[in-house]
């Protein structure tokens, strides 16, 4: 091979080299991004509370607007869902006079658009864009005779909020990793609520 064949062989070498990195980055581009944070919320390793009536019921008072700021809508979880899935794993019906119910007075998410900074901040740097603002409100009341056989009730009713903000460099993922966090977070806090003020307010009609 002569010097010419031989520098023509190297420039193909070369160029084979570069059309393999090339196509190579190409197909790490091209991988597709990692699955959302799942959202789903469990209170089934939580003992539950045993009420001596008929049956437990949930209803919901208040309306979802289906429309911008509100996005509780949009999620297949949201603060009524969650709600819901506390008084199934934590209420329990286990006979007698009476019932118990777990109304649902409010059960919304927000998202508001935040103020951008001016400046070389506003140019240059990753703001906050958005924040995510849920709302848990719910009432639960016991009716069943008391120990003189008398009708009687017995209220608990909490008020639960949870808030978290969002880059506006997020990725779809990491929005939807957001809001799965956001109402993590708001079902910690409604639990905590709703269990303290159940043991200080209910404690003659629990077992």
């Amino acid at each position: 091979m002569n010097l010419v064949e031989k520098s023509a062989f190297s420039m193909l070498r070369r160029l084979g080299a570069v059309v393999f990195l090339g196509l190579l980055a190409a197909a790490c581009a091209g991988d597709p991004p990692p699955p959302p944070a799942s959202a789903n919320v469990s209170f089934e390793a939580r003992s539950a509370f045993q009420i001596p009536v008929a049956f437990v019921a949930v209803d919901s008072y208040f309306t979802p607007s289906g429309r911008a700021p509100y996005v509780e809508h949009l999620h297949k979880v949201s603060p009524e869902s969650i709600a819901r899935a506390w008084a199934r794993a934590r209420l329990v019906a286990t006979g007698g006079p009476g019932t118990a119910s777990l109304a649902i007075l409010d059960g919304t998410v927000i998202s508001e658009q935040l103020d951008k900074k001016g400046g070389l901040t506003g140019v240059f740097g990753d703001q906050l864009d958005t924040r995510l603002k849920a709302r848990l409100k719910a009432r639960l009341t016991v009716e069943r005779p008391d120990a003189e056989g008398n009708p009687a009730s017995w209220m608990a009713e909490v008020d639960a909020t949870a808030e978290r903000t969002i880059l506006e460099s997020a990725s779809l993922n990491e929005r939807d990793a957001a809001y799965a966090a956001l109402m993590q977070s708001l079902a910690e806090k409604f639990d905590a609520a709703l269990t303290a003020e159940v043991e200080r307010s209910m404690r003659p009609v629990l077992r």
